[in-house]
């Protein structure tokens, strides 16, 4: 019998993944590019501390 793998957490999640989800988010909200660029970076500076936060955060972080 093989075992299943661990469950993933839900801020588990890959540099990519965050940022699909971020992308998502800025598309609703109707960001502007500049700054979901800038997301962008932040994103790929610590991907794990952006998986466990909100996109209003992220906006706020890049916005000032």
């Amino acid at each position: 019998m093989t075992s299943k793998p661990p469950a993933r957490r839900a801020d588990d999640m890959t540099a990519d993944e965050v940022k699909q989800f971020w992308h998502g988010f800025c598309d609703r909200k109707k960001i502007d590019p500049a700054i979901r660029a800038r997301g962008d970076k932040k994103i790929d500076e610590d991907p794990e501390y952006w998986a466990d936060q909100t996109m209003m955060k992220l906006v706020e972080a890049v916005s000032t």
